[in-house]
């Protein structure tokens, strides 16, 4: 799914790792790291509740299992078995880690379902969605319900909480909370409209305001020879054969048609139905195929992925992309080319004149669980605890829990705790807004509070002084987040209403997927006509979409309390 290949893009591209936690503050020291140790105790517990940091005397053992990456590197002297993140466990909390297994983060599914499959399950260990209500399912897991609510702080609560409780609600199974999801922020996925300004200007024509405003632009950068080389080369919208994604994808345009494709949106029954297939993704088809007849679309973009496309944006070919936030990190390499190009980023404008709402993927992307008897599942609360103040808390210690610089090179050292969890959609927001006032006001001691992207304070407050190259991607990527504030916050970011993977969608997605894309392609490239899309639904809930759609409802269905 869409999923998938954001996750391959952003690894690739997404210097900032703002989804997974946090970024650095870039050595600005705007955030206040509290010396190691002062939470422990009551000082951010809930009331009346258990110690969140509460330490065990005698220490305990936990027996856990995890995936690891032949790639990462460790601080001198460190390894997987014996880590910052270990030390702390044993010496804040008393608890000392056991591998009972590892495995490489290929094998670790594989041998996880060898576990599950003999009921030779360690104490904590990760589970995909899938394999969570298989678990679920099998009465395998901890009731962790009681735990969370009397170990998780006030901070962890609010963390994890900040996506209106999506992430939790779908580790709970039949009212029992089952597994403690690692949450992100899907706010970011949000796809704006970078537009070419420096053509704008040379064409004498506005910044878009409506949808009208963007299809007349695309007739003028296809039509006016913006580049000035006589020549009838350019395109007024960039699009690349998988359709979605981050990058030169259709999915800002179908959202101005209140479109969401590749998204399980609950109808007005509040049953979940494939965004893909309703009538909205007809109009959108519909628009596209209008433009690629009018010559706004590359002949060629059928053949043509994100990268090629990236490649012509550089030799100044288009003029018009809808992607993320995040995409200067694409454009760069074409400012670097073309001095005197420039990009900004807008909101999209429905066809209608109402407000477009982004869709988005789901908030939770992996689970931490606990074998169903084990001694202590309160360890896992608290662990999460101990992350969420040192990486996203006031004990936020950059230099040590989250980055290590070794001789010159960066060493990721927040992915050796066992329970680990990103920033959601509420702390993403909170941060942003911090963001933008400390730069306005060039004050960094305004970001002590912000969780996430304070990495954008300097570049962009230098930006704005120097213009120079080097800080062009995080000033422009900054534009690009005050866009997302204005305008994809609350009821205007549509989130999926499922991120599981279902028996069906195992053995039947990459039919349907293709079929799809297939077929969309063909429609936009006039090699079917619009109508032959009502032909390709039946079809999509023939091959395996009706039954996936049953399971997902009831899914959803057995997680009701």
């Amino acid at each position: 799914m869409e999923n998938n290949q954001r996750k391959a893009l952003m690894s690739g591209l997404l210097a900032c790792a703002i989804a997974a936690t946090g970024c650095s503050d870039g050595g600005n020291n705007a955030v206040n790291a509290e010396p190691s140790g002062k939470e422990t105790g009551s000082a951010s517990a809930t009331a009346g509740n258990a110690d969140p940091f509460g330490k065990y005397d005698p220490p305990i053992e936990l027996h856990i299992a995890r995936a690891v990456d032949q790639t990462w590197t460790y601080p001198q002297g460190d390894s997987i078995d014996d880590n910052v993140w270990y030390r702390e466990y044993e010496k804040l909390l008393g608890v000392k880690i056991v591998h009972d297994w590892t495995a490489l983060t290929g094998e670790y599914n594989r041998k996880l379902n060898v576990s599950i499959a003999s009921g030779s399950l360690p104490e904590v260990f990760s589970v995909s969605a899938s394999q969570l209500k298989q678990l679920a399912d099998a009465g395998q897991l901890e009731d962790l319900t009681d735990v969370y609510e009397k170990y998780a702080s006030d901070h962890t609560k609010k963390l994890q909480g900040g996506d209106g409780g999506a992430a939790l609600a779908s580790a709970t199974f039949n009212g029992k909370l089952l597994a403690i999801p690692v949450v992100n922020a899907p706010f970011f996925e949000s796809n704006l409209l970078w537009v070419r300004t420096d053509w704008l200007k040379k064409l004498n024509l506005s910044e878009p305001r409506t949808l009208d405003d963007v299809f007349k632009i695309a007739e003028a950068f296809t039509r006016r020879d913006p580049d000035g080389n006589g020549k009838d080369d350019t395109y007024g919208l960039a699009v690349n054969n998988y359709l979605y994604g981050p990058i030169t994808s259709i999915t800002g345009l179908s959202n101005a048609f209140h479109a969401y494709p590749q998204t399980w949106l609950k109808d007005d029954a509040g049953k979940v139905v494939y965004g893909s297939t309703q009538p909205e993704m007809k109009q959108t088809l519909a628009k596209l195929q209008e433009m690629y007849k009018a010559g706004q679309i590359d002949r060629e973009f059928g053949v043509k992925d994100s990268n090629k496309v990236a490649e012509d944006i550089a030799a100044g070919k288009s003029g018009m992309a809808f992607g993320a936030f995040w995409n200067p990190a694409v454009l760069v390499d074409a400012v670097r080319k073309n001095p005197g190009m420039e990009w900004k980023s807008y909101a999209v404008s429905a066809v209608d004149g109402a407000l477009v709402k982004a869709n988005v993927g789901f908030s939770a992307s992996g689970y931490t669980v606990v074998r169903k008897g084990a001694k202590h599942p309160e360890a896992v609360v608290k662990m999460l605890n101990l992350f969420e103040e040192l990486v996203h808390g006031s004990r936020r210690d950059e230099g040590q829990f989250i980055t290590v610089v070794e001789n010159g090179s960066s060493i990721n050292t927040s992915r050796l705790a066992v329970v680990q969890s990103g920033v959601s959609n509420e702390g993403a927001i909170d941060s942003i807004d911090l963001l933008r006032q400390a730069v306005n006001n060039e004050d960094a001691s305004l970001l002590k509070d912000a969780v996430t992207a304070t990495d954008f304070y300097q570049p962009t407050v230098d930006y704005r002084k120097d213009k120079k190259i080097e800080n062009w991607t995080m000033a422009h990527q900054f534009q690009g987040l005050e866009v997302l504030l204005d305008n994809y916050t609350g009821d205007r970011l549509l989130m999926t209403a499922f991120g599981g993977q279902t028996p069906t969608m195992t053995e039947k997605w990459a039919t349907l997927d293709k079929l799809e894309k297939e077929m969309f392609t063909k429609i936009v490239m006039g090699a079917a006509s619009v109508g032959e899309f009502d032909a390709f639904v039946a079809d999509w809930n023939k091959l395996g979409g009706a039954d996936i759609l049953k399971e997902i409802n009831e899914w959803l269905d057995s997680q009701k309390g």
